[in-house]
């Protein structure tokens, strides 16, 4: 393996990708596609999940860092901090340990705050 594997990195999926299948990340990760799968960044990376406004997600999602503006289905799993925009859809159990939520956002589900990062 070339590089230095602490070192960050920016993909996106783009809203003409349909992913069918889990995805395992590190770094940044900007989806406006459809994924029918999990969704894993290790918990002690400082990865982050960018869900962007036309995105869907059918599975869990794990990573330190999550901001969500489309539809979830699955629970969330946000080590660090999860941010819920005014336009995001969860249909799931939520578990932070710091959380935002904009007004408008829906929540259908339990929200469940974490001990500590090792918890999860």
């Amino acid at each position: 393996m070339s590089g230095n594997p602490s070192s960050l990195h920016t993909s996106q999926l783009d809203t003409d990708i349909e992913v069918i299948g889990d995805i395992s990340f590190r770094g940044t990760l900007y989806l406006q596609g459809r994924v029918s799968g999990n969704i894993v960044a290790p918990v002690e990376s400082n990865a982050s999940l960018h869900l962007q406004e036309n995105s869907e997600v059918a599975g869990e999602i794990r990573a330190p860092t999550i901001i969500v503006a489309g539809k979830v289905a699955g629970d969330i799993f946000a080590s660090v901090r999860i941010t819920l925009t005014s336009s995001a859809e969860v249909t799931g159990n939520i578990h932070y340990s710091e959380i935002k939520v904009e007004q408008g956002a829906t929540i259908n589900g339990s929200l469940m705050a974490l001990g500590k990062p090792e918890a999860f």
